[in-house]
């Protein structure tokens, strides 16, 4: 760009550059193509170079990759006092009225900023160009995992979270569009990567149907994208006839975000209990909250004037956010020297189940689980300066090592407390065999709380220890 900019400011250096290598000044200099070749570029008369749009914003996801991968270390935009994060500044740099001077972290921040900003108000051919290439079979933005049951009929699905360039380009492309062709609205970057994903995990699913025939059990699973990506797939197995409702075992999500508008409705379509997904977040985690906290005016008003698909969404105009939660919600809250309690939860670590309960209205329900997710706002998180970088509030409440390091001390509690349990109860029993009875019923009455842990927590304590038993199953 540099050398046109040259060239257009002396056209007589252009000439005299020509007319040393033998060549006519009348004729038109030949076009090189190399990089900008391999990406789709091609000659135009009288145009030189015309960028593919899809080549252009391979380019862009790619830089966003890298730059996010680099900003791990650095400090956010903002947190310096040098006068550039007053909000006049700030637009000008990132509308590209002003960028000298950018450090690596302003730049970071410019480029997170013009990506989604370019991606939703392109053009519908760049869009398509993209989710084609997330549905191909060579672009998987997750890599996958089969993990089988070998005292069983279980066969796991487990994907991993974001890390490649076409993940970027999954996660920037999140307009709504028909999910099967229902009135469901889903994440169209997200879905168009789980077609690609379907198509290559459909093989290891016909096998297994076909060598555990009714007992076969089918779990999908996986972190952050990854989640959302098990999600999609395990519902479009059912949907397209490849598996029955009875080998499809629960989703289970950890960190994913929301991707559906009207996904509770597709679940009661497709006689589908809300416990088909189970999604856990960790109480302070971003990335679920990302597509469903409130979103302001302004902002809704942006993304419709930007993206046409935007304008009769559903779940933008009537509850102010991109896509909401469906299934059941379990909230993992973890050791407080891992990070700090929420506020809306009890003072305990603990998986807690935000789900119906008897007397309470669904209005009611809807109303907690927007209080959840908009406390606090993503918009509070960015803001501290102490949310980025490898050690920040971001990556620790979302990291996957966090989430297994969670459950693992979540778990171990729970094993302790049904220890406890069965001690009174045995000291129960005892004493009533002993002719105590009177302290044997007092001893049970103190015992019957903590012979009742948190919904969820059994089962979990139940695969903790057969998991013990032989570690080697879950390598």
């Amino acid at each position: 760009t540099s050398v046109q900019e040259k060239d257009r400011a002396n056209p007589d250096r252009k000439q005299e550059q020509s007319t040393e290598k033998g060549e006519s000044p009348d004729k038109k200099p030949r076009v090189v193509k190399n990089a900008a070749a391999a990406l789709g570029s091609k000659e135009e008369e009288g145009n030189g170079l015309a960028i593919n749009p899809f080549g252009a914003y391979q380019v862009m996801s790619s830089a966003a990759s890298y730059l996010h991968s680099r900003a791990m270390g650095i400090n956010p935009f903002g947190s310096r006092t040098n006068g550039k994060n007053d909000p006049t500044t700030i637009m000008a740099i990132v509308s590209g009225e002003n960028g000298e001077g950018l450090t690596l972290d302003e730049a970071s921040f410019v480029a997170t900023t013009n990506s989604v900003t370019s991606m939703v108000a392109a053009k519908e051919e760049t869009r398509q160009a993209v989710a084609d290439d997330l549905n191909s079979s060579r672009s998987c933005p997750s890599e996958w995992f089969i993990c089988d049951d070998d005292q069983g009929s279980t066969r796991y699905f487990v994907v991993q979270g974001s890390e490649t360039i076409a993940s970027w380009q999954a996660n920037l492309l999140f307009e709504p569009v028909k999910f099967e062709g229902l009135d469901v609205l889903v994440h169209r970057g997200i879905y168009e990567a789980a077609k690609g994903m379907y198509h290559q995990m459909l093989p290891y699913v016909r096998s297994h149907l076909r060598n555990y025939g009714k007992s076969a059990e089918l779990r999908f699973t996986g972190h952050s994208l990854g989640g959302s990506l098990a999600l999609l797939v395990n519902l479009m197995l059912l949907m397209r006839g490849e598996a029955p409702a009875a080998s499809l075992l629960p989703v289970i999500t950890f960190g994913a975000p929301c991707i559906m508008c009207g996904g509770d409705h597709l679940l009661r379509k497709l006689g589908l209990p809300k416990s088909h997904v189970q999604s856990i977040t960790m109480h302070r985690d971003i990335v679920p909250r990302v597509f469903s906290c409130n979103y302001p005016d302004h902002v809704a008003n942006i993304l419709k004037l930007a993206n046409g698909n935007f304008r009769s969404h559903p779940c933008l105009t009537n509850q102010k956010l991109l896509y909401a939660p469906m299934g059941e919600v379990l909230i993992l809250q973890p050791d407080k020297r891992l990070s700090p309690h929420h506020h809306l939860l009890p003072q305990d670590s603990g998986i807690y189940y935000l789900g119906d309960s008897a007397g309470i209205s669904l209005k009611l329900l809807q109303s907690a689980v927007s209080a959840f997710f908009n406390s606090p706002h993503p918009l509070e998180i960015l803001k501290d300066s102490g949310a980025y970088g490898p050690k920040g509030t971001v990556y620790r409440d979302h990291d996957v090592n966090s989430y297994l390091r969670s459950v693992r001390g979540v778990v171990r509690k729970e094993v302790r407390r049904l220890r406890e349990a069965e001690r009174e109860r045995r000291h129960w029993r005892l004493g009533r065999a002993g002719g105590r009875g009177g302290a044997g019923r007092e001893a049970g009455g103190e015992a019957g709380p903590a012979a009742r842990p948190a919904a969820g927590a059994v089962p979990a304590a139940g695969e903790a220890a057969r998991a013990r038993g032989s570690p080697g199953r879950w390598t």
